[in-house]
């Protein structure tokens, strides 16, 4: 059975855009690699983050909607849970994609 999960990744801010880019690219293929379909990706930003995370005050926030099997998922986090550039990830299941509050929401949170 198909379902919907959204990743929540932190990557460290004070990567060249370069290395950035390789992160986001190692991220995409991952998913692909164990079968799952990205539906969407949104990058929202530098942000400061509330308590520091490997003695890092800033992080970039990136979002990936992604469609795969729940047995695909665990092979997927595998692959980011020794990632130096990855301060921390979160992946949720959704019902369903809601990107209308979504894209709401992002304009409220503070830079």
């Amino acid at each position: 059975m198909i379902r919907n999960y959204e990743l929540c990744f932190l990557i460290k801010a004070d990567l060249q855009e370069e290395d950035f880019n390789k992160e986001i690219d190692f991220i995409e293929r991952s998913i692909l690699r164990e079968g799952g379909e990205i539906v969407k990706k949104d990058n929202l930003g530098r942000k400061t983050l509330a308590y520091p995370i490997k003695k890092k005050e800033e992080a970039i926030y990136y979002l990936f909607y992604i469609k795969s099997n729940p047995e695909n998922i665990s092979k997927i986090e595998s692959n980011f849970y020794r990632r130096e550039n990855i301060l921390r990830y979160l992946i949720l299941q959704r019902k369903k994609f809601n990107f209308k509050e979504i894209e709401e929401n992002a304009g409220t949170v503070s830079e």
